[in-house]
């Protein structure tokens, strides 16, 4: 059926038949909207581990990571490592979602600013950075299903078998194009006009086929259960997860001839982890401003207020849960983009479309079985991302929007329409997924999004004096700049028309180009270190600049959000409640405890457990470098 053996279709059925039960038990102990969006906030270490290592890892993260490296060598790891160094801060910012007791980042923002329309931009941010999420999610395990389910030649028609022989006429006439006669290069010269439709294969289940399929079955287990059903799920499907990480490797590494062979096959430069100007895209400066770009975005990105902590049973819980999940998934990273290598050596020559080069991998080194088995960890990935995703979004929509129009309802009502808004959610990230069809658009606008709010979410969380009207100007210029204009530039007939129209569509470029800076001359790895510093860079020179010249806010007004901050969670809600109330009702009981007492700012004197933390974070982020150097120069066998 569809190409597939029937042991791969009746494993990937016994896998939906155990999450959907799981799904089915989770959602008879949903009562409340706590419950469904924060899974009663009852999670231990273990749980919290396996949930943020499955939502931080979707079927695109290891696809990601192998069609880069596929495409430029090692260093193409940085699509997924770039999250490294980061991982670190996760141990100074988990407590922060413990504390702050709110159910969506939505609430934050409220609390924060007092202010509907900052509220409102941050649910209209947040709910289409998650759809661009779950559409990266789609695009890989759809193209992935295209590549393993190629029609055989017995089941080809004839107008494809004549697509397929032109396709591989016309590449065949390309790659010898200076030899050419007369003849030759008019043959050329004709499927060149209709190159868009020429393929080399075609399949029982093609990408816009398979990712609407593949959404229905994420959003019918999504809507069951709510985050228990994802956190309980996300421990299974991080077992698996972890069985696709290595699944491959061991069969195509024999192939290719082990680590000896593996390095004969291609020039050493595929094996630098830090790629040069004439090799890659990813260089030192490259790499740099996507670790600071996405430490400056990670901090608001809508999932981390309930699966970066905000679900633990504590602030330790949060801490562990949210760290060392996520360097599971930076090892994992490694043996992903190991594979991207060992799929060039073998495949170098059969695959045009790097997003698909993970499944046509599977479908050559796999049996009977073991595809199936790679599909389910595929959807397994997916769905782990996703049902938390739509959780999310629909938690942001429904408190932060509906409920406060649509007061005094039940809660099972609001829940119901948290699974609407989920449907939605769906629906538009299918939209992305068949309008981009392409995994690094997508993760390019998964990287730029936060920083509408992350900027913002830094300030505010360590300086008062930070104002509404700055905030706002911040996040407007983020959203023209990141989202508007480059939608809006190619429209423009003479942008298009330029001769360098690919670079200046992105707006910063645009601007270098307006003011005389010829980007035509600038490669394309300084290109994008240019463009998204200046992401980063003007959204804190608004947020400061605008401070100044506005009016301060109240003090009174700020004080609850810092008595969430400054208070350790207890167990005891009543003695929890008491403890805030303490801070509001005299603001300098923790000043003794800043770097700036006095100021206003809320920096506060680092304790043993965050610097013990944070050195032991560091070390682990080196440890796993290194061994990302090591197995990069093995030559043995």
């Amino acid at each position: 059926m569809f190409g597939l053996h029937i042991a791969d279709i009746v494993t990937i059925i016994v896998y939906f038949l155990l999450v959907i039960g799981i799904g089915i038990y989770a959602n008879n102990r949903i009562k409340t909207k706590e419950d469904y969006f924060m899974g009663g906030r009852k999670f231990g270490k273990f749980v919290s581990i396996f949930l943020s290592f499955g939502v931080g890892t979707s079927s695109d993260t290891a696809i990601s990571a192998s069609r880069e490296t596929y495409r430029m060598g090692m260093s193409g790891i940085w699509i997924q490592l770039l999250w490294l160094f980061v991982t670190p801060f996760y141990w100074i910012i988990a407590p922060w979602y413990r504390r702050l007791r709110v159910l969506t980042g939505g609430d934050y923002f409220q609390e924060r600013f007092k202010s509907p329309t900052i509220t409102g931009l941050y649910v209209g941010f947040s709910l289409l950075w998650l759809m661009f999420y779950i559409a990266i999610g789609l695009t890989a395990i759809g193209k992935t299903i295209e590549i393993l389910t190629i029609k055989p030649d017995t089941a080809l028609t004839q107008t494809e078998r004549k697509v397929i022989g032109q396709f591989h006429e016309y590449k065949s006439l390309n790659a010898r194009i200076d030899d050419l006669n007369s003849g030759e290069k008019q043959k050329l010269a004709e499927l060149e006009e209709k190159s868009g439709t020429l393929q080399p294969y075609f399949s029982y289940l093609t990408t816009r086929n398979s990712v609407p399929v593949i959404a229905l079955i994420i959003l019918l287990y999504g809507l069951l259960g709510g985050l228990f059903a994802a956190a309980w799920t996300d421990t299974l499907q991080g077992v698996l997860i972890l069985v696709l990480s290595f699944i491959l490797l061991p069969t195509g590494l024999h192939q290719t001839g082990w680590f000896s062979g593996l390095h004969a096959g291609v020039p050493d430069s595929m094996f630098h982890i830090i790629g040069s100007e004439s090799t890659s895209e990813y260089t030192w400066h490259y790499i740099l401003i996507l670790v600071i770009m996405n430490l400056v975005g990670v901090v608001a990105q809508p999932h981390i207020f309930s699966t970066g902590g905000g679900g633990a049973k504590d602030e330790m819980t949060a801490r562990v849960g949210l760290v060392f999940g996520n360097f599971l998934k930076r090892f994992t990273t490694i043996m992903w983009a190991f594979t991207g290598i060992v799929a060039f050596v073998l495949f170098g020559d059969m695959v045009q479309d790097p997003d698909m080069i993970w499944g046509y991998a599977t479908s050559q080194l796999l049996g009977p079985g073991f595809v199936g088995l790679m599909l389910a960890c595929l959807l397994a990935a997916a769905m782990s991302s996703a049902d938390a995703f739509m959780i999310c979004g629909s938690a942001l929509f429904t408190h932060n929007i509906y409920t406060p129009v649509f007061p005094h309802k039940t809660e099972r009502h609001y829940v119901f329409v948290a699974r609407l808004v989920s449907f939605c959610m769906i629906v538009g990230a299918i939209t992305l997924s068949l309008y981009f069809n392409n995994i690094l658009s997508l993760i390019k606008y998964v990287w730029q999004l936060p920083v509408i709010f992350g900027a913002v979410f830094w300030v505010s969380i360590y300086w008062r004096r930070l104002t509404k009207a700055a905030a706002l100007s911040a996040a407007f210029y983020s959203l023209f700049m990141i989202v508007l204009l480059p939608n809006i530039l190619p429209q423009i007939s003479w942008v298009m028309s330029h001769k360098y129209a690919s670079i200046i569509i992105q707006p910063n470029l645009f601007l270098l180009n307006i003011i005389g800076i010829n980007v035509g001359q600038i490669s394309q790895a300084w290109l994008m270190t240019i463009n998204y510093t200046m992401d980063v860079a003007v959204p804190f020179i608004l947020l400061f600049g605008i401070s100044f010249l506005s009016r301060p806010p109240e003090a009174t007004d700020l004080n609850r959000l810092f008595a969430w901050l400054r208070t350790p969670v207890t167990s005891d809600r009543e003695k929890d409640q008491q403890l805030i109330q303490r801070y509001i009702q005299n603001p300098g009981l923790y000043d003794h405890e800043k770097l700036l007492p006095g100021s206003n700012w809320e920096i506060m004197k680092p304790d043993k457990i965050l610097l013990t933390g944070f050195g032991v974070c560091l070390v682990l982020a080196v440890a796993i470098l290194g061994f990302a150097f090591l197995i990069s120069n093995i030559r043995i066998p």
